[in-house]
């Protein structure tokens, strides 16, 4: 059987999209640096794999204008891939 073993990469998502010309709502424009940037990721052999928003610990930031939360990509590529006629363990559950 053949497993592959990746590595990951986890990157901020932007928080608002790029200027260019042509598009006109922010929607369109986060669409658009969105697509660059997982194009991008791509080119390097990176696949995406999810979005995760998590909490962020707002204790560092004296302004207080960090936001509560912050969204991070996921991308995952192919390091090596094993041959074994073993089969894998089950993934870890967290406790």
């Amino acid at each position: 059987m053949m497993e592959p073993i990746y590595e990951f990469q986890v990157v901020p998502a932007p928080r608002k999209g790029e200027r260019v010309e042509g598009l006109r709502t922010d929607a369109a424009r986060m669409a658009n640096t969105l697509t660059e940037l997982l194009n991008d990721m791509a080119l390097d052999g990176w696949d995406y794999v999810r979005a995760d928003t998590l909490p962020n610990d707002m204790s560092g930031d004296l302004s207080g204008t960090a936001p509560p939360t912050m969204t991070l990509l996921v991308f995952r590529r192919v390091l090596t891939v094993l041959e074994t006629d073993l089969p894998l363990p089950a993934p870890r559950r967290p406790a």
